[in-house]
């Protein structure tokens, strides 16, 4: 595995976590209308952890971005944080 393609592994993740988390706006009109007090509740909260660990997936993504492939423990910006070259 290389950082290619971890950060394309970690875009794919987070397209899919938006999929799942468009389709579980509580605006929807299709759904939301059926779904009783409990079950909203625990929308809401599966909304707000999918919008944090998307934030988090794209802060980690941009890290790898960051990253060189032609970086190693010797040459990496990164090494003193055992990051990036680190991956694998």
């Amino acid at each position: 595995m290389n950082i290619q393609t971890i950060a394309t592994s970690l875009r794919n993740t987070i397209a899919g976590k938006e999929e799942f988390l468009s389709s579980l706006n509580p605006n929807n009109p299709y759904s939301a209308e059926f779904l009783d007090d409990i079950e909203k509740a625990v929308r809401k909260t599966t909304i707000e952890f999918l919008k944090i660990n998307i934030a988090e997936l794209k802060r980690i993504l941009a890290d790898i971005e960051q990253c060189k492939p032609e970086w190693n423990q010797y040459n990496c910006p990164y090494a003193a944080a055992e990051t990036c070259h680190r991956v694998g």
